[in-house]
């Protein structure tokens, strides 16, 4: 379970939660958000190692959800406001550089859970992964419009059920039709690029 793969990117994380420590970057909570990215990698990772069915379905569902938290971390990129400057000013350029890897460390924990979702299911026909990235990604943006506008997080579904459904039931509108569609184009695309054929 413990793969050196596994280690480096647990590593990843660390170093990127020190630097946005180090130089006192608190809003957004960026490491919080990484945290929640890996918990979804983890579970994931969980899932693949176990042989007994009730964990390993246990741990699917945990990732699942988890898993909007990966590439909800696209959404900090509204946090930066320094991006005219940030060739020209050190600061910009530190701020630049400490953003930048927590969003991709954010995404690419999405990719690498379901990754690993996929082996540890040995869901191989390519038809059927592309069925699933799909219907992942469509729910994954409804999850993620909800946690920037409605302000939910992944527990609320076993806290707060009841207000996660109307909230989804809400988010069904005209006026959310960009955010979903676009999301889920961003996350269609990312993992197609991700896939073997």
């Amino acid at each position: 379970m413990f793969t050196k793969k596994n280690i480096l990117i647990h590593l990843f994380f660390l170093t990127i939660s020190a630097g946005l420590y180090y130089y006192n970057l608190r809003q957004p909570d960026l490491v919080w958000n990484m945290f929640l990215a890996l918990v979804a990698l983890d579970f994931a990772i969980l899932s693949k190692a176990n042989k007994s069915w009730p964990i390993k379905i246990l741990s699917a569902l945990l990732w699942l959800f988890f898993y909007p938290n990966t590439f909800y971390m696209v959404t900090d990129i509204v946090h930066m406001h320094f991006t005219s400057t940030v060739l020209w000013e050190r600061e910009s350029m530190i701020l630049f550089m400490l953003y930048v890897p927590s969003i991709f460390f954010g995404v690419m924990a999405g990719v690498e859970s379901l990754r690993q979702i996929f082996a540890g299911f040995d869901i191989k026909p390519y038809w059927l992964r592309l069925f699933i990235i799909s219907g992942l990604s469509l729910l994954s943006s409804f999850a993620i419009h909800i946690g920037r506008y409605a302000r939910l997080n992944s527990w609320d579904i076993f806290t707060r059920p009841m207000v996660v459904i109307q909230e989804m039931l809400e988010v069904i509108s005209w006026s959310a039709l960009p955010f979903i569609l676009g999301f889920t184009f961003i996350q269609i695309m990312v993992l197609v690029f991700s896939e073997e054929e």
